[in-house]
């Protein structure tokens, strides 16, 4: 009967499908665990019964709570001892992707009563080495190995847990690549390039000696309608208007580049495959060095606000930071500003509403001359 309970957790995991990837508020878990006690104990190895709860703090930490149920059968077959202990600690993840390796550590108090209804209680501190992986129905499978050790005795117990859980307010969207994030739109049209200038040229008149002298018209060889001996910009394309020198007429025109990095779900982590587009920012703020931009960062609304509002934060930090490491542009140019779930771009009650106002942008903006055209 132990057995199967165990066997039950792990089958039920098997038909569940895609990831899921946005932080939860609370996750649940119920599961079974062995566990091998110290030889002194003389108690045989014992299947138990898991109950647990996460509280998510912050991005990496969480906060834990098991209660663990087992019967463990002395070892002279005389009997068997009923126990429960109560486990409250913390959990540091180290990723966060969907499939999340963690250490845990903790107190725990527990208790052993006898045939005779004599109870033992203890204190005991634990440490374990685990992984959680999240599928898309919020479904989350999670397995350890603990080790605990008796305050009251020189005992250390071993043991091994399965559970399965739900995470209460986790998207179920997919995540979304930065390589499939919305490309830059740029609206930059380049200035025509300055015409020569050269001294205006004079054709001599021609006359011959006692004859009436003959005028040679007018030469205006570019065709911009000022002719050669006036003209200060030789050369010039008829297609342009020119000023009474023959040089082109110059427009100030504004031009802009735009940035639309979208993150995984629950991640600041800003990935080289995503430098592409950040890059069309630097290389325009280059070419006009007296840009500056801030680049402001969004999450969706799922988690709670003050959350949501520090992620974004990062996440417009990593953008700004790229800008500066990778590109080289001074950072007195580049700010960064994390607006969390306000001003969302689409509807944060479907999956790819929320995949859109995960996202950081940034517009850069300036002025040009350029060549007025006729």
């Amino acid at each position: 009967m132990k057995k199967a309970i165990l066997l039950a957790c792990i089958s039920s995991t098997l038909s569940t499908g895609l990831i899921a990837d946005e932080s939860s508020d609370f996750e649940a878990f119920l599961g079974a665990g062995q566990y091998h006690f110290d030889d002194e104990r003389n108690l045989d190895n014992a299947t138990s019964f898991e109950v647990g709860a996460e509280l998510p703090m912050t991005e990496a930490l969480s906060l834990e709570a098991w209660f663990t149920g087992f019967e463990a059968d002395l070892d002279n077959g005389s009997g068997e001892l009923d126990g429960t202990r109560i486990n409250l600690g913390g959990l540091y993840h180290l990723s966060n992707s969907s499939l999340r390796p963690f250490m845990a550590l903790g107190l725990a108090h527990q208790e052993l009563k006898d045939n005779s209804d004599d109870t033992h209680t203890e204190a005991l501190a634990y440490a374990g080495l685990g992984l959680k992986k999240y599928f898309d129905n919020n479904i989350v499978l999670r397995g350890e190995l603990l080790g605990l050790k008796s305050f009251d005795h020189e005992f250390t117990d071993l043991g091994a847990r399965i559970a399965i859980g739900y995470a209460f307010g986790r998207s179920t969207t997919k995540s979304v690549s930065m390589a499939e994030s919305a490309p830059v739109t740029q609206v930059v049209q380049q200035a025509a390039e300055p015409m020569s200038m050269s001294e205006p040229v004079t054709k001599p008149i021609e006359q011959e000696v006692a004859k009436p002298m003959v005028v040679i018209a007018p030469i205006d060889t570019d065709k911009d309608g000022v002719i050669d001996s006036l003209d200060k910009c030789e050369g010039t394309d008829k297609a342009f208007k020119v000023d009474e020198a023959g040089c082109p007429v110059m427009l100030t025109e504004n031009v802009a580049i735009q940035m639309n990095v979208k993150f995984p779900s629950n991640s600041s982590v800003l990935s080289k495959e995503n430098f592409s587009e950040i890059q069309k920012v630097a290389d325009f703020m280059k070419q006009f060095d007296q840009t500056s931009v801030t680049v402001e960062g969004y999450s969706d609304d799922r988690g709670q606000a003050a959350y949501n509002k520090a992620l974004s934060q990062r996440r417009a930090d990593a953008v700004r930071m790229t800008l500066i490491n990778e590109f080289k542009l001074d950072a007195k140019r580049v700010n960064a500003m994390g607006f969390g779930e306000d001003s969302p771009i689409a509807d944060n009650n479907t999956a790819a509403g929320r995949a859109e106002n995960r996202r950081v942008i940034g517009v850069v903006k300036s002025t040009i001359k350029k060549a007025a055209t006729k």
